[in-house]
């Protein structure tokens, strides 16, 4: 019993550190000139896509580390110039096409895994964490479209927080045993208030009504949640507890940002199936 208590107080001191490090640099360079916000994603993407491939070859695989890290750059700075344009269907092709052949000079043992299993980390890390760059662009990259941002980060911030202490003191129900053993249903119905939280900052979003925006911010506390199964499901899978640690303590970057990977481009799909900007 003393050592639970001790691991939760561990935990949330974790969560306050993370916060005091993090959340003003985020802020900053989303709310400031709009290579902040580029900087930022290109460094979340390429990192965290370092970060799979070391936990992939922690499991045994041996993914093409430096050409995968490489095209996930490649593509968040295509999707940084270019939105989604007409040649982005010959760049995927390129991709995929020097992924397999790459993955011929490493043998035939485990081919279709290493291969794949690169390719789907370019289009998971380089395609879905660039969706904050094209929300910021299908916002017009101006002052409407850093505070979009902005909100979104801090709904993703108050549905983990909101998941985290409603689940710690009422939560008794597992979410997914299987997959994350400390997630309860009452810490996810936590999460999607959390998440609704950040809704009395509308008047910084003219392009929303209060209904669109509420819904925007309950897709993406949804996502959020799911994102966080879906990389402690692959964790799983891999028999790894934690992402390569950057800061002492605290985990990988993938351990922080894997709500991101899901609900920015879940707030993008709501954004454009919407029409908000159009």
């Amino acid at each position: 019993m003393a050592a639970d208590t001790a691991a939760e107080s561990s935990g949330l001191r974790q969560r306050v550190l993370a916060a005091v490090v993090f959340v003003p640099v985020i802020l900053l360079l989303v709310e400031g000139a709009s290579w902040g916000l580029f900087l930022l994603v290109l460094a979340v993407a390429v990192r965290c896509s370092w970060e799979y491939h070391h936990i992939l070859e922690e499991a045994g695989y041996r993914p093409i580390r430096l050409p995968g890290s490489l095209l996930v750059l490649g593509l968040c700075s295509y999707f940084w110039r270019q939105g989604t344009g007409d040649d982005l269907a010959a760049l995927l092709m390129a991709a995929i096409l020097l992924v397999v052949v790459w993955a011929l000079f490493q043998g035939t043992e485990r081919y279709a895994a290493n291969a794949f299993l690169t390719l789907g980390g370019v289009f998971f890390f380089g395609v879905l964490g660039s969706a904050p760059l094209l929300l910021f662009q299908a916002a017009g990259r101006g002052e409407e479209a850093h505070h979009l941002v902005a909100v979104l980060f801090l709904c993703i911030w108050l549905t983990d927080s909101g998941a985290y202490f409603s689940g710690r003191f009422w939560g008794r129900v597992k979410l997914a045993p299987a997959i994350s053993p400390n997630k309860t249903r009452i810490g996810c119905i936590g999460g999607i208030i959390g998440s609704a939280l950040p809704l009395p900052l509308g008047f910084l979003l003219p392009s929303f009504s209060t209904a669109s925006l509420l819904g925007l911010l309950l897709v993406v506390g949804i996502g959020a949640q799911v994102g966080d199964l879906v990389e402690s499901a692959f964790k799983r899978d891999m028999g790894i507890k934690d992402a390569p640690m950057l800061i002492p303590g605290h985990g990988g970057l993938l351990d922080r940002f894997d709500s991101y990977f899901l609900a920015f481009p879940l707030a993008y799909l709501y954004v454009d199936v919407l029409a908000v900007f159009s």
